[in-house]
């Protein structure tokens, strides 16, 4: 009874420290080394027919239970290694599907633990690092991650200075990893020479949805990305609004969204693509009939380039979602761009946004009538009243003034005035008055300066509103512009 309870008590703690083997059982362990453990705890092994089998499976749950498909291990023995402190919220949505980290200040150092943990980790599909300091070195840790991870198919980098080597790392990454399905990097400080890293890759890369919007992509950049665009196969979303986009370049970005056949949600806002833009974006909208959703605000397009779109527009039988917002198209350009809408009889156009463009009676009229083709139709405009005048351009700069009242006009006149002579000449506060985003287009604007000039100088002299008021200032400027045309 006494060594039955010895061998009881040895089977409960063999696992920490196993018991000693006495000599006269030796032999039989010797003979039957798989049941060492089995052997410990039973009298007579040899007189069980399971033993064997259940020995076995024992093992194998003992080895399935210490392997980490998380990665949880690896990364707190890296965060020891690199002598920083765990993530908290890393560690709890290892084993979750996405993990959602903006904003944590990693740094190199913090994205290494977090990529080597990710390496062999099989429950991650969306990884949001943006806005965390990765710089290139960590850019660097993440790429190779993904050329062993095939399970993160949705990856946002946004915010992260990753520069030229980190677009280095991404597009070779990409070359390899075929699983990714999103990736978006946005405000990456990329250039002209750093897109030459995707643009190769981008031909046959088969990703859904791309973002490369608020880097420096220029006109080189874009006689890049034009043909990549062309030949590309699997894109549906492309972002590359914020940069700096035009002439040559900007027209072949144009040239690509036309040739490609899989492309449904293209923003271009904030570029430079103007009237030779808008050319070629007519002929755009004229031969892609995939394309749903598309944003051109904010790209110096003007009632020139207006016509060439609408062109485009009378033959689109697919776009739903129309965005030309804060471009100096005149309630002119809007008035061509609903009327070539009404005489589309195939069109599918659901939004029409107008931003910032004057509401006078013609656009009023022209909003009315294209509604009455296309009850549907939601178009998205400046305020409206019936029967008012046309705004006086002083008055409405009064008015917009009394909503921004941290905007000093006297603050643009000496930003522009380089030589502190107090005069700035109309040429360049109408450069001033744009960047400031005034609510004009090119009529009004030239219109406000004529009247800030007052005495038909070609130059706004601004050294009487040092001390003075500006809306009083404005009011005495208007007085003089109305006599001097008076006299005229």
């Amino acid at each position: 009874k006494q060594w039955y309870q010895r061998r009881v008590r040895g089977a409960m703690v063999d696992a920490v420290d196993p018991p000693a083997v006495e000599a006269s059982e030796a032999k039989p362990i010797e003979e039957k080394q798989p049941s060492v453990i089995i052997d410990s705890r039973v009298d007579n092994p040899v007189e069980s027919p399971t033993s064997d089998g259940y020995e076995t499976d024992l093992e194998i749950e003992e080895e399935k239970a210490n392997y980490d498909a998380t990665g949880r291990e690896v990364y707190i023995n890296q965060c020891k290694s690199l002598n920083i402190i765990p993530v908290s919220y890393f560690l709890r949505h290892m084993q979750t599907t996405e993990i959602q980290m903006s904003h944590h200040g990693l740094g190199p150092k913090g994205t290494k633990a977090i990529a080597l943990a990710l390496v062999n980790n099989t429950t991650v599909l969306k990884l949001n690092l943006s806005d965390n300091a990765l710089e290139a070195e960590g850019g660097q840790y993440i790429a190779n991650m993904l050329r062993e991870n095939c399970y993160i198919t949705v990856l946002d980098l946004c915010e992260n200075n990753l520069g030229t080597l980190g677009a280095k790392c991404l597009g070779d990454m990409l070359h390899i990893n075929v699983n990714l399905k999103e990736v978006y990097l946005r405000g990456n400080s990329f250039t002209d020479k750093d897109i030459e890293h995707f643009a190769e890759v981008m031909k046959d890369f088969r990703l859904t949805h791309f973002d490369l919007s608020c880097n420096c992509i220029g006109e080189k950049g874009g006689l890049l990305l034009g043909p990549a665009i062309a030949a590309n196969e699997s894109l549906e979303y492309l972002n590359l609004s914020w940069n700096n986009l035009r002439r040559k370049g900007a027209i072949a970005v144009a040239n690509g969204v036309k040739n490609n056949v899989m492309l449904k949600h293209c923003n271009l806002a904030w570029n430079g693509f103007g009237d030779e833009g808008a050319v070629a974006l007519g002929e755009a909208l004229r031969n892609n009939t995939i394309i749903t959703w598309l944003d051109i605000s904010h790209n110096r397009i003007t009632v020139e380039g207006v016509k060439y779109l609408t062109k485009g527009l009378e033959g689109n039988e697919g776009l739903k979602h129309f965005n030309i917002s804060h471009n100096p198209i005149s309630s002119l350009g809007g008035c061509q761009i609903l009327e070539s809408l009404g005489k589309n009889g195939s069109t599918v156009i659901e939004t029409v946004e107008l931003t910032n463009v004057r509401v006078d009676d013609d656009l009023w009229s022209a909003i009315k009538e294209a509604k009455k083709t296309l009850p549907d139709l939601n178009v998205i405009h400046q305020p409206y009243m019936e029967g008012r005048k046309k705004p006086n351009p002083i008055a409405s700069l009064k008015e917009w003034l009394g909503h921004n009242k941290h905007f000093e006009l006297i603050e643009v006149f000496k930003r522009f005035d380089e030589e502190e002579t107090m005069e700035v000449s109309k040429e360049v506060l109408f450069d001033a008055f744009q960047q400031a985003h005034l609510p004009f287009d090119k009529t009004n604007m030239e219109l406000l300066i004529d009247q800030l000039d007052g005495e038909g100088r070609e130059v706004v002299v601004y050294s009487d509103l040092v001390d003075a008021d500006q809306n009083k200032w404005l009011d005495e400027r208007l007085t003089k512009y109305n006599t001097l045309n008076k006299t005229e």
